[in-house]
């Protein structure tokens, strides 16, 4: 009896895409070793990705960016309260109250529990070295997954084209678990693994609030399956909708989410804040975008010429890598902060499409010694200089971990509240951005704003006025508005000369009760305390 064909028994072949693609052939090999030479490669690469990683990180002692402090507490304290929810109560004057406050980063806290036991501070540079390289490697591996010819040429570039890709990618924070999770979604949208890529869709919500990329991807391959192949292919985009749905349901903060899925819509989607946000909120200037991100701009702008719109048909992941890279380099020229997403993906696609064009690449011209002579010297040249570009990348991301605030700067002041304050006693903190620190130290104060400064401004825009006035040193008399208005018997602020010391020194309304080189905590008298005599005075008499 004769044997037929079974399109299930696909092996991949090479064919002149670069690409190798799936073919119901006649097995030569088992499955199996390939399998195990892919897992290899992927190991290997990760091991790669995470001594580079390990080497930036480590270049200082503090946890990167404010936020991080605040992730990493949080994860100890979701651990210390296991299996229930810890009540957050640092923030009562914003629209993350106790009623109110939602985890958009549940499921990343989660994974973070592991490096809460001991250092936390360890921890969370650790975690900062495993999730971002779980991301870059997830990108690596759809290169092997799609048996992309010279795969290991692009390891450096995915690595290291971009400086602050390299920085941002380095903070204790929830993109580079994004990154992952595109990384692999991508790969289940291209396989067409629907089920699959709703179950991600679903855990996408439950980890970042970014999760509507995993449906513009979605969305972007049935652009390109239709631009490519003429066919309508809305299952993926429809799966990862349905997932994301129920994520948003099925959520231990529902209906709450929502309701702050509504706010970071409004607070950010049109770019013109009513507040002064967090830097991150804002684009490059485009010539430091530019000479940052120098390696990722030019491969990508070689894929571009190298690109092959009228070949669409042959193979769709070009063109797919060419929209999902086209979107993510638009929104991180709107906001900086998504420049963790667009050089991977700008060197994926430069990977699918300039690979198919060496693979074809005829050397007959290269007959003459003196011809290749000059090949190679030309060649030598280009890859000297880009291995010493990209090195340097490398090198400056390390230098600017380096340059971040001491970790410890506000330990001593949290430490001085937290003995000398009852529980739960407000603290008027004079920088937003500093309550992550103050929250990593002492989590059973109270604070008046944090995390972003919209949070408040959306809870009660006058009273953000108040606040606003008082910390820019533009109040007169601000110690019987901190003490009544806000509730706040202490001031936490930064030890230095500032319009708001000068007024708090003018005013005579406060004590220094704490101060090192980092931070001051000051008392508010009360109306009946005597209030010390000015220099002058005393010189009058």
């Amino acid at each position: 009896m004769g044997e037929t064909s079974d399109p299930s028994q696909a092996t991949f072949v090479p064919t002149d895409t670069g690409v190798d693609e799936a073919r119901p052939v006649t097995p030569s090999a088992s499955p199996s070793p390939r399998r195990f030479l892919s897992a290899l490669q992927i190991a290997g690469a990760l091991a790669l990705i995470l001594a580079v990683m390990g080497w930036i990180e480590f270049g200082g002692p503090a946890i990167l960016d404010n936020d991080g402090y605040y992730h990493i507490r949080w994860a100890a304290m979701l651990r210390e309260n296991w299996p229930h929810l810890p009540a957050f109560k640092a923030l009562p004057l914003t629209t993350l109250d106790e009623q109110h406050y939602v985890d958009h980063h549940y499921l990343f806290h989660v994974l973070l529990i592991p490096f809460t036991f001991g250092d936390l501070r360890l921890g969370a540079k650790l975690a900062a070295v495993v999730f971002s390289s779980l991301g870059i490697v997830s990108l690596f591996a759809l290169l092997v997954a799609h048996r992309v010819r010279f795969r290991w040429l692009w390891i450096v570039p995915l690595v290291a084209s971009s400086e602050p890709f390299l920085y941002r990618l380095s903070m204790t924070r929830a993109p580079a678990l994004s990154l992952a999770l595109l990384g692999v979604g991508t790969y289940l949208i291209l396989k067409r693994k629907h089920v699959w890529v709703g179950l991600l869709s679903f855990v996408f919500v439950w980890a970042y609030s970014l999760f509507p990329l995993m449906l513009a991807f979605a969305l972007v391959y049935s652009l390109t399956a239709y631009l490519s192949e003429r066919r309508i292919d809305l299952w993926s985009a429809l799966a990862s909708f349905i997932g994301i749905a129920a994520g948003l349901v099925i959520n231990p903060y529902f209906p709450k989410n929502l309701a702050l899925l509504r706010e970071h819509l409004f607070m950010k989607a049109g770019g013109a804040y009513a507040v002064d946000v967090g830097v991150e909120w804002y684009p490059y200037e485009t010539w430091v975008f530019l000479g940052t991100s120098a390696a990722a701009v030019v491969i990508y702008f070689v894929a571009l010429l190298a690109f092959d719109y009228r070949d669409r048909a042959r193979d769709l992941k070009p063109l797919f890598f060419l929209i999902v890279s086209a979107m993510l380099l638009l929104i991180s020229l709107k906001s900086r902060r998504f420049i963790e997403y667009w050089p991977p993906f700008a060197i994926v696609f430069a990977a699918f499409t300039i690979s198919p064009r060496l693979e074809r690449v005829s050397f007959t011209w290269l007959a003459r010694t003196r011809d290749r002579a000059l090949a190679a010297i030309a060649a030598a040249v280009v890859t000297i200089a880009a291995i010493l570009w990209m090195g340097g990348a490398i090198w400056q991301a390390r230098e600017d971990v380096k340059s971040e605030d001491d970790p410890f700067a506000y330990q001593g002041a949290s430490e001085w509240i937290a003995a000398h304050t009852p529980p739960g006693s407000m603290i008027f903190n004079t920088d937003w951005d500093k309550f992550p620190m103050l929250f990593h130290y002492n989590p059973n104060n109270t604070y008046i704003v944090g995390l972003d400064p919209t949070y408040m401004y959306d809870r009660d825009p006058e009273l953000w006025k108040v606040y606003a006035d008082i910390t820019l040193g533009n109040e007169d008399n601000p110690a019987p508005l901190i003490r009544d208005r806000f509730g706040s018997e202490y001031v936490v602020t930064e030890n230095a000369q500032s319009d708001f010391m000068q007024v708090c020194d003018d005013s005579g309304d406060f004590e220094k009760v704490y101060e090192d080189k980092f931070a001051a905590v000051l008392r508010v008298r009360k109306p009946e305390e005597p209030r010390p005599k000015k220099e002058e005075d005393e010189n009058e008499q």
